[in-house]
């Protein structure tokens, strides 16, 4: 494994970082510096964490090598609008992996999207998002929201239900993560400036060109039952769209896609 660079990840104008050896868990530490006072946008690095965890509070398993960062944001925009840079953040992932991950003859879209928050290489998971907020007082916006981002750079773990990849999994050269995050800070800066400008339709646009399984058959696994259909779209407010064998399209906000073929 590359030795650790003294000199922290390259960041764009006007973003700030701050990078621990160890630490409990960059989206703990990013809630604390923003409940400081600390100015935004800022990157939370670390080398370890002790606490990781991903969505609905699953254990991320943090092994050294890999990426483990949050993003602390204060963005001017209603919750729901907000929770679109979850997309956002895996258009910016992938395209940042793509300076690592070629494509072959059989596999031209070895990266791909998965809904909502997860980064696929050759169709297993390398990348996953999680979103975090909290509303200002009296309502009415967020108060602040972090972006929390693994990658297996290095290693990856073993999860039947979910089958996980890592860059060198995937045969391909390991980056240090300083130099991914350094390349992934711009990536995200350029695309929340289109955000900002154009709302979520170009991030949508760039996200459905990478998404998995897009116009297929796919299964949805929901609190209390599991729906079966063609993910057939996703809507402006980033919900995916089941197309289903009686002719419902059902609009689904949460929940755990599978694909039936891989077991």
């Amino acid at each position: 494994m590359p030795k650790m660079p003294t000199a922290p990840p390259v960041m764009p104008a006007g973003t700030a970082i701050i990078v621990f050896d160890e630490i409990d868990s960059t989206m703990d530490e990013a809630r604390r510096q923003l409940t400081a006072g600390a100015a935004t946008p800022l990157w939370i690095l670390a080398a370890r964490q002790t606490k990781g965890r991903g969505r609905r509070s699953r254990p991320w398993e943090s092994a050294d090598g890999n990426l483990f960062c949050t993003l602390a944001l204060r963005p001017e925009a209603a919750p729901a609008q907000a929770a679109t840079l979850s997309f956002l953040a895996a258009v910016a992932v992938a395209e940042t992996l793509e300076n690592w991950v070629f494509p072959t003859s059989d596999h031209p879209q070895r990266l791909q999207c998965k809904w909502p928050n997860d980064v696929l290489l050759d169709g297993r998971k390398v990348a996953g998002i999680l979103l975090e907020s909290e509303m200002a007082t009296g309502g009415g916006g967020l108060a602040w929201l972090t972006i929390g981002i693994g990658v297996n750079l290095a290693t990856h773990p073993e999860i039947a239900e979910r089958p996980a990849t890592s860059l060198a999994g995937a045969g391909c050269a390991v980056p240090h993560p300083h130099q991914v995050l350094s390349l992934m800070a711009e990536k995200f800066a350029d695309w929340m400036a289109r955000w900002q400008e154009a709302g979520f339709a170009p991030v949508k646009q760039a996200w459905l060109a990478r998404a998995a399984r897009f116009g297929q058959e796919i299964d949805v696994r929901l609190d209390k039952q599991t729906l079966h259909g063609i993910f057939s779209a996703l809507d402006d407010s980033g919900a995916l769209l089941l197309q289903q064998a009686n002719g419902e399209c059902v609009a689904v906000t949460a929940g755990d896609v599978f694909f039936p073929d891989v077991k």
